[in-house]
């Protein structure tokens, strides 16, 4: 039955085990493993990963991986012992198979390279930013970091994000390495806002009410932009990838503006009025065409919104739709593409002791055409290199029913289910080209 599978390694990092994996599907097998107590980590917690593309992944592969410490609520409900361990990392990695023992190495700790360490989201340039760059977002640090993507990577830009509630207005800023040294300083705990990472639906929990949340970075299949997600703030910045100038922010909630409007610009701080926050946000990204963007507002709405994306000016993006009809207790939270953009697909999360599900949405109508209850706590979706099957991680942080799920894409059928015990938050199947890169782990997170 796994025969169908054939040419796809999936990389499934181990949130609770430190380990990364990759796996044969069509098999299916682990081809290597490694755990990332190996490089120094005390207690690992593996999050969020990215794969460039391989003509023959079986050979040999790069990825991108990112940790944090484990001071999130969930681990700290699981294992509070572990509160004060770990750290901020963001590793370039290679997966080797061309010798008599298949391994994965890592090729660059990227935080001690550049002197900036953060630990959600990573993501590959695709479109007219591909072969050049990689991206890294923090929510604990509210910063975004672009790099390019050689073993030893070059600092390209750095953004950090404040909001002043008295003024209610959200600074986006460049900031720079020390001259001196070419490096930041910002490794470990340095720079952090808050002292646990965000859990699921906290957008609205108090915390230090200058932090924004800011989660990952997206780019645009197409135009030479990208996106900065803004969890608290239910917003997302455009950068122009070309200046690396934001050029518009987003308000993605219903009932709110196309964009919050820009009070000014002094030298490299952009200033945009945020006067109220109908909804936050979790995760955003684009279609594969880039014909839309789509972002998943969650906790007070719980709907996704739709905005089209296609003019090169994104001040005249304009919402054109909401997915809606998740109810009180089900919140939109990752987005997974295929390469023709014919569905989208999304994780749709709940509390313990719900389940959540995964959805499939018609880009035609904005409706939900198909949905799974695949197990506890659903995370991202992805496509193998075909297009034609979903795959999808459930059980990141409950420490209940734990697997991988294959789907068809257009039957709907449930055909394959692997157990895992890692508590999988995220997982990708290793592109085949740079096109192929558009509808796996880049333009949507």
């Amino acid at each position: 039955m796994f025969e169908r599978f054939k040419g796809n390694v999936v990389l499934l990092p181990g949130k609770f085990n430190g380990t990364v994996q990759a796996m044969d599907l069509s098999v299916p097998e682990t081809l290597a493993w490694y755990n990332y107590g190996l490089a120094g980590v005390n207690m690992p917690i593996p999050h969020h990963i990215a794969a460039m593309p391989s003509g023959d992944p079986f050979k040999g592969f790069d990825f991108y991986q990112t940790m944090q410490p484990p001071m999130a609520p969930y681990v700290n409900e699981n294992s509070p012992e572990w509160r004060n361990r770990g750290d901020f990392k963001m590793f370039k990695m290679r997966y080797d198979g061309s010798g008599s023992q298949n391994a994965i190495t890592v090729v660059n700790d990227v935080s001690a390279t550049t002197g900036m360490a953060l630990g959600v989201h990573v993501s590959i340039g695709v479109g007219e930013n591909a072969k050049k760059y990689v991206a890294f977002a923090d929510g604990q640090k509210d910063m975004v970091l672009i790099t390019t993507i050689d073993d030893n990577p070059k600092i390209v830009k750095a953004f950090r994000l404040d909001y002043d509630p008295v003024a209610r207005q959200v600074n986006v800023s460049h900031v720079f390495p020390d001259s001196s040294t070419g490096k930041f300083d910002l490794e470990g705990r340095k720079g952090i806002k808050t002292t646990h990472e965000a859990m699921l639906g906290e957008e609205l929990m108090p915390a230090d009410p200058t932090a924004v949340f800011v989660d990952a970075f997206t780019w645009h299949p197409t135009l030479p932009l990208g996106a900065i997600l803004v969890r608290r703030l239910g917003c997302c910045a455009i950068i122009n990838t070309k200046t690396w100038e934001p050029v518009a922010l987003l308000s993605t909630a219903k009932g709110a503006p196309d964009n919050f409007p820009l009070v000014k610009q002094s030298g490299y701080t952009w200033t945009f009025s945020v006067p109220s926050v109908l909804t936050p946000l979790h995760e955003a990204g684009f279609i594969t065409s880039g014909k839309y963007f789509l972002a998943c507002n969650n906790v007070l709405q719980n709907n996704i919104a739709v905005y089209r994306s296609e003019d090169e000016n994104p001040l005249k993006w304009k919402k054109e739709a909401f997915v809606e009809g998740f109810g009180d207790k089900y919140l939109p939270l990752h987005m997974g593409n295929v390469p023709d953009s014919r569905w989208a697909f999304f994780t749709i999360w709940a509390r313990k002791p719900n389940n959540g599900f995964i959805c499939k949405v018609d880009p035609k109508s904005w409706k939900v055409v198909a949905k799974w209850d695949t197990g506890p706590d659903p995370h991202t979706c992805d496509c193998t290199v075909d297009g034609q099957y979903i795959t999808t991680v459930y059980s990141g942080h409950q420490g209940g029913q734990s697997g991988l799920v294959v789907i068809h894409a257009d039957s709907n059928e449930i055909v394959a289910r692997l157990p895992s015990p890692g508590g999988h938050h995220d997982h990708v199947v290793v592109p085949e080209s740079w096109e192929g890169l558009k509808a796996s782990r880049s333009t949507s997170v």
